[in-house]
C-alpha cells in the first residue's frame, strides 16, 4: 500500500538501476513496529499519534535542487575502494532521484533549500502549538479532555466514505498500488479517505476556535537573535516561548538530515558493492549477473506458511484484512527480509578482503533540553549522565529494548541515572494509555520500577483486570490503586509527557535521549557507546 496516498496521478521519474542493490551492515535500532505496509515495505516509525489530526499539507511544486549542491560536495571524499576514489559529486545525482521521488514534500523542500524550509517548519511548529492549546482551552470550557473534544466535534462527525468514493481514491492511486486488487486495499483506502475529512473537519474546528478565544501573536518566529524567554503568541493569556519552538526545530532538522544521510549512505554502500561485484566477477571469470543470482537470488526460498502466519498474527492489529487477503504483501515482506539479510552477507564477504575507507560521518544529533519533569526516576540525581526514555508499555520494541537497558546499564550503577517518561501511542495500542497511568499509580506506592516489569514480561494482558492483577501482586494498596486508575487520576501527566514528547520531535517508541542526544543505535554496543560518548562530553565540560 503507498505510504502516500493522493487525488491524482503523477508522473514518477526514472530510477538508475545499480548493479546490485546491496545494502551496508547498518544496526537502525528497535523500534515499535506499527504497520506492515500492504506493499511490503520495511516498518517504519510512525508520526506521532496526536489528540488531533494533523491539518494537511498544502500540495506543492516538487522542488529541484539548487545548482550550487553538487559543486559544494564535489570535492568531498566519500569512500576509496580499491584506490578507486567516490566523491560527493558522483553520488548526488542518484540521492536527488531519490529524494525527489519521496512523498515527504518536506524532505523534499529540505533537500532544495534547508534554510526556507526551517524557517517554514518553525511557522508550522507555531501553529501547531497555538491550535493544540486553542483545543485544550475548549475542552477545559466544556469539561472534557482534549481526546473527548476531538471525537465529539470531529471523530463522530466523519461519515462513511461511499463506493464510488472509495473507487476514485482506487483509480487516483493506481500508480502506486500496483497490482493490488481493490478489495485487497479497501481498508486502507477507507482510511484514507477518513483522514481526508478528518482534516477538513480539524481546520474548521480551529477556525470557529479563533473566533471564540484570544489569540495574540507578539513576535516573529523567525526573527533574529530573539532573547531566551520570549513570548511568541499567547492563547487566552497563556504564553507559547521561543525555546519551544527551538528545541523542536533541533529535532526536526536533524531527522531530515538523518534521512537525508541514509539515502546517501544508501547509495554510497550501493556503489561501493557495484565496485565489489564487478571485481568479483572479473576475479572468477563471469559476469556481474551471475555473482547476484548465485549468491542472492537463487538462494531466496518460498516463506514456510508458519512463518507467514507468524508474521500476520504478530503484525494483526494493524494489517487492514484477513489472513488471505495480506497474503501476497506477507509472502513479497518476509522474502525482502531474506534478500536484505543475503545481500548483507554478500557485501560483508566481499568487504572482509578488500581494502574499504569509508569518510562519510552521520550528522552529530543536537543536545535538546529534554525535562525530566517528574518522570520515574533512578540512579543519582547528580550523576553525569541521565538517559530519559519515552516509553509505550505496549509496544512490542519497548519490551525488546528493555531486558537490553536493564543489561547495559548494569555496568554502570548509580553513575547513570535512568529516567521513563510516558508516550503511549493511544492510536495503535488500545491499552496503552491506562498501562501508564497504572505505572503511574504504581510509583505513588514507590513500586514503579518493579510493576513495569510485569507490564513488559506480559504485554498481552494489559486491561484493567490484568493491570489490577499485578497490583495485587506486588502488595500495593489496592483501593487507592484502584480508585486513582479509575478516576483518571494521572492523565494530566501522560498528557505533559506527550506534549513534550511531541516538542522534542519524539515519534516512535522508544526514544531514548542521552544527556539531550537522541540515540540512533538501539542495539546494546550502540546504548553503550552513546554513554561513553555523553561521559566524555560531560568530562570536556568540567572547569
Amino acid at each position: 500500500m503507498p505510504r502516500t496516498l493522493r487525488r491524482t496521478r503523477r508522473p514518477r521519474s526514472q530510477q538508475k538501476v545499480a548493479i546490485m542493490n546491496l545494502r551496508g551492515i547498518n544496526v537502525a535500532g528497535i523500534i515499535c513496529v506499527i504497520a506492515l505496509s500492504l506493499a511490503a515495505q520495511t516498518p517504519r516509525r510512525r508520526t506521532t499519534p496526536a489528540t488531533k489530526p494533523a491539518p494537511a499539507a498544502k500540495p506543492t511544486p516538487t522542488p529541484q535542487p539548487t545548482p550550487s549542491q553538487p559543486a559544494e560536495l564535489a570535492p568531498v571524499t566519500l569512500a576509496v575502494v580499491n584506490d578507486v576514489t567516490i566523491s560527493a559529486s558522483d553520488i548526488e545525482d542518484q540521492v536527488s532521484a531519490v529524494i525527489l521521488r519521496d512523498p515527504d514534500t518536506y524532505l523534499r523542500a529540505y533537500y532544495a533549500d534547508p534554510q526556507k524550509e526551517t524557517r517554514e517548519s518553525r511557522q508550522r511548529a507555531l501553529d501547531a502549538r497555538i491550535n493544540s492549546l486553542l483545543i485544550a482551552a475548549e475542552a477545559r470550557k466544556r469539561g472534557k479532555s482534549s481526546d473527548q473534544l476531538v471525537e465529539t466535534e470531529i471523530n463522530s462527525r466523519i461519515p462513511a466514505p461511499t463506493e464510488p468514493e472509495i473507487k476514485a481514491a482506487y483509480d487516483a492511486n493506481r500508480d502506486q498500488i500496483g497490482s493490488a486488487n481493490l478489495e485487497s486495499v479497501r481498508a486502507e483506502l477507507i482510511n484514507f479517505i477518513r483522514n481526508e475529512r478528518s482534516q477538513e473537519l480539524y481546520v474548521a474546528l480551529i477556525n470557529r476556535l479563533k473566533m471564540t478565544n484570544a489569540v495574540n501573536k507578539s513576535a516573529d518566529v523567525n526573527a533574529t537573535n530573539l532573547p531566551p524567554g520570549t513570548v511568541l503568541a499567547a492563547v487566552n493569556g497563556e504564553p507559547l516561548r521561543v525555546e519551544t519552538i527551538n528545541e523542536r526545530t533541533k529535532a526536526y532538522v536533524y531527522k531530515l538530515e538523518m534521512r537525508i544521510y541514509a539515502v546517501r549512505k544508501g547509495v554510497l554502500d550501493r556503489r561501493i558493492n557495484d565496485l565489489l561485484i564487478v571485481a568479483e566477477a572479473n576475479k572468477r571469470k563471469v559476469g556481474p549477473e551471475d555473482i547476484v543470482r548465485t549468491e542472492i537470488t537463487d538462494k531466496i526460498t518460498q516463506p514456510t506458511e508458519a512463518q507467514i502466519s507468524k508474521l500476520y498474527e504478530d503484525n494483526k492489529a494493524n494489517i487492514k484484512t484477513d489472513l488471505a487477503g495480506a497474503r501476497t504483501s506477507l509472502v513479497t515482506y518476509l522474502q525482502q527480509q531474506q534478500q536484505e539479510k543475503l545481500e548483507a552477507a554478500l557485501a560483508e564477504k566481499l568487504r572482509a578482503g578488500t581494502k574499504v575507507q569509508i569518510f562519510m560521518k552521520e550528522p552529530d544529533p543536537p543536545l535538546l533540553n529534554v525535562g525530566i519533569a517528574g518522570g520515574a526516576t533512578r540512579g543519582d540525581p547528580n550523576a553525569a549522565v541521565t538517559i530519559i526514555e519515552f516509553t509505550d508499555f505496549q509496544c512490542a520494541a519497548c519490551g525488546a529494548m528493555y531486558p537490553v537497558v536493564e543489561d547495559v546499564l548494569k555496568a554502570y550503577g548509580n553513575r547513570v541515572r535512568f529516567v521513563i517518561r510516558n508516550f503511549p501511542l493511544t492510536q495503535v495500542h488500545a491499552n496503552a494509555f491506562h498501562a501508564a497511568q497504572a505505572a503511574e499509580a504504581a510509583k505513588a506506592q514507590g513500586k514503579f520500577w518493579e510493576y513495569i516489569d510485569f507490564m513488559f514480561k506480559n504485554q498481552t494482558a494489559l486491561d484493567d483486570d490484568s493491570l489490577k492483577k499485578y497490583a495485587t501482586q506486588l502488595l500495593l494498596d489496592r483501593k487507592r490503586f484502584d480508585a486513582e486508575l479509575e478516576a483518571g487520576k494521572y492523565e494530566p501527566v501522560l498528557r505533559r509527557d506527550m506534549e513534550d514528547g511531541e516538542v522534542y520531535g519524539v515519534e516512535a517508541t522508544p526514544t531514548f535521549f542521552i544527556n539531550g542526544a537522541i540515540l540512533t543505535d538501539y542495539s546494546a554496543d550502540g546504548l553503550r557507546a552513546a554513554i561513553e560518548k555523553a561521559f566524555a562530553r560531560a568530562g570536556k565540560r568540567q572547569p
